[in-house]
């Protein structure tokens, strides 16, 4: 692979300048990770928007912004095994890079049966009552819902679990940005809840 792609023209320095500061973040300087995405970020977004529209997905600008964030995070996070002599840092780790637009999408899933879905009682309103609360609830009705209760019990605390099915109840309502949403709601950051979707959907046995 061409160590230049993502290269702006004309910006021949850029590779020593970013050998730099990969240098700082390998030394433990935290504050060097703005500086690896101030000089990242257009590559990022080409690579992360391409992939994006390669798969037939939108992402609004400032989710793509938020993705750009985060795989700086992880060109920080595993720079220790990057070479300066190589391909630059996206272009080293492009496939890492290209997997967050899959996760920021989720799996593609099956429709449920509906069958399933038919309630013989009246649940909560998701606005009253805790999306755990909910499934725990459903679970003793319905199959599909019994099947995704024993996994995320399997694989998650009731905190992880209440974090991700937040999430998916946000984006299932439009909102744009649940990362914010379910932050405010825990007391955490938008990066942190995004962590927390990403690691339980990875851990999770089912497509969701």
């Amino acid at each position: 692979m061409n160590p230049d792609r993502h290269q702006p023209p004309g910006d021949g320095d850029l590779p020593a300048r970013v050998a730099v500061v990969m240098a700082r973040l390998a030394a433990g300087d935290g504050d060097a990770l703005w500086d690896l995405h101030a000089m990242a970020a257009p590559a990022l977004t080409r690579i992360l928007r391409g992939e994006a529209r390669r798969i037939d997905v939108r992402i609004d600008d400032e989710d793509l912004f938020d993705l750009t964030i985060d795989a700086a995070i992880d060109l920080a996070k595993y720079g220790r095994a990057w070479k300066a002599d190589g391909a630059l840092p996206w272009v080293w780790a492009h496939r890492r890079i290209v997997a967050l637009v899959h996760t920021y999408i989720g799996t593609f899933a099956r429709p449920l049966d509906e069958t399933h879905l038919y309630i013989e009682a009246p649940l909560p309103a998701p606005h009253l009552a805790p999306p755990r609360q909910v499934l725990r609830e459903a679970a003793e009705r319905h199959p599909s819902a019994r099947r995704l209760e024993e996994q995320l019990t399997a694989v998650a605390n009731d905190r992880a679990a209440a974090i991700w099915l937040g999430v998916l109840i946000e984006k299932a309502g439009g909102n744009r940005a649940p990362s914010v949403t379910i932050a405010l709601d825990h007391g955490m950051q938008p990066a942190a809840v995004r962590k927390v979707v990403q690691r339980v959907t990875g851990r999770l046995d089912i497509a969701v």
